[in-house]
């Protein structure tokens, strides 16, 4: 097929509590990319400040970031002062779905269902009981990868919960938990691709489940027959959320569904990530896209505002 760009420049790491797993997943793409017959180059960004420099002649750029500075915005800002074509969200649709306040408000306006919740200000000094019923899950709204969040069974939990948290982020989120199973929906180039059922072996799905092999978690596709009417709703508030945020290319919506079915969209994620038990290339692999395919379907849809 012909191509838009030959050579492709794959940001990753720098200054993040994700580097590692950013690390992971940039040479993933990198070596997709080249299978594909891309010529990919790795451009690690500084550890101090974010810092990079392009090698000469980079056609379109690969944001293979995770954290604040890649899934936030400031990142696709950048590229696009300097004209260069990326990958996935542009700054302003970046910058909402990596905040969980901003993606709740937007999520809610465009008929998505959400989970019950309310946000601990930055100068609130009294935070010692819940406003909702416990259970409820306490995150920082500004990171990913499950870092800071804390699931809350008893008031004695609560405020070391909100205290984790805030070394995050100066807000928290507070949300109630909602019981069930967790399902990721990937949606790509305008593809809702097969969703994925995330059973973790341990009490919920942590940093450790996400990316520590050895069998801690078990991923299953959803049996479209069997649980047809909850799958087509979550496929439909999956592309609710996407457009809610002004999303493009691709992104990876999770979702809580209830013992009866009903599905609670927890959050996007812009630049979902591509390491060896990531969801995005198993959800594609089932649908019958190579990983080098995916790589190459992605980078195509580049663009620079």
């Amino acid at each position: 097929m012909s191509r838009k760009f030959t050579k492709i420049a794959v940001l990753m790491g720098g200054k993040s509590s994700e580097a590692d797993i950013s690390l992971r997943t940039g040479a993933a793409i990198v070596k997709g990319l080249t299978e594909a017959g891309y010529e990919a180059i790795p451009v690690e960004l500084s550890k101090e400040d974010n810092s990079f420099t392009l090698p000469q002649g980079t056609d379109a750029v690969y944001i293979a970031l995770h954290g604040a500075f890649g899934e936030g915005g400031e990142a696709q800002k950048k590229l696009a002062e300097m004209g260069v074509p990326y990958t996935g969200c542009n700054e302003a649709a970046s910058r909402i779905g990596f905040d969980k306040v901003l993606s709740r408000n937007a999520f809610a306006a465009n008929g998505v269902t959400i989970p019950n919740g309310y946000v601990i200000e930055t100068d609130a000094s009294d935070y010692s009981t819940p406003r909702i019923p416990l259970p409820v899950v306490v995150k920082p709204p500004r990171e990913g990868s499950s870092v800071g969040v804390s699931i809350v069974k008893t008031i004695e939990e609560f405020v070391p919960a909100v205290e984790l948290a805030r070394k995050y982020n100066p807000e928290v989120l507070v949300e109630e938990y909602i019981p069930g199973r967790e399902w990721s929906i990937p949606v790509v180039c305008g593809r809702v691709l097969p969703a994925v059922e995330i059973k973790p072996k341990t009490e919920w799905y942590d940093w450790k489940a996400k990316y520590q092999s050895g069998g801690t978690t078990e991923y299953i596709f959803v049996d479209a027959a069997e649980d047809s009417t909850a799958l087509t709703e979550a496929n439909r508030q999956a592309l609710l959320a996407f457009d809610a945020i002004g999303a493009r290319t691709l992104s990876r919506i999770d979702f809580r569904i209830t013992p009866e079915g009903k599905p609670y969209c927890l959050e996007i994620n812009t630049i979902p990530g591509c390491t060896e038990t990531s969801l995005l290339p198993k959800a594609a692999a089932r649908a019958g896209i190579s990983f080098k395919e995916l790589c190459s379907m992605i980078i195509e849809e580049a663009q620079c505002d």
